[in-house]
């Protein structure tokens, strides 16, 4: 089944659902909070470290390990496992830079930038659906406080 795209609802709904996907990311790392792992859903592969390594390696930018670890506030240890098994699920990959041997840069596979995207669809889906409780003026405030708690 086609997945809808994410311009389905108005224009402000799919911004406002777009901001609180970020705000919430940035809360889930900052407050270490682990998601559900639903069997049947997006998520049921992953564990839940790997899920905000899709939403750091989904940003365009050079990663290598120690940026990974940087942008995660994480032992480099931890990231490397979860590397390690995200490049058994072929969802990453290690590459060499050309420029330089020794660095090592790491890559979402076209598998895994698929799945980074199914990831952030069903993340903004929900973040919409939460959203839907509430009405215009009560989704900014909200919005406003969670980007406030969240440190934007």
């Amino acid at each position: 089944m086609k997945k809808e795209p994410l311009t389905q609802g108005s224009a402000a709904e799919d911004r406002q659902a777009l901001v609180l996907h970020e705000c919430i990311s940035i809360l889930m790392r900052k407050f270490r909070i682990e998601p559900g792992l639903l069997a049947g859903s997006v998520y049921a592969d992953l564990h839940a470290n790997d899920l905000v390594l899709f939403e750091v390696l989904a940003a365009p930018e050079v990663w290598s390990v120690r940026r990974i670890a940087q942008a995660l506030a994480a032992p480099i240890s931890t990231v490397s496992s979860a590397l390690d098994r995200l490049e058994r699920q072929r969802l990453v990959e290690r590459r060499r830079a050309p420029d330089d041997r020794r660095v090592v840069r790491i890559e979402l596979t076209a598998r895994g930038q698929r799945l980074a995207v199914r990831l952030r669809d069903a993340h903004v889906d929900n973040c919409r659906s939460m959203l839907a409780r509430l009405n215009v003026g009560e989704r900014e405030e909200f919005l406003r406080l969670a980007a406030q708690i969240a440190g934007e």
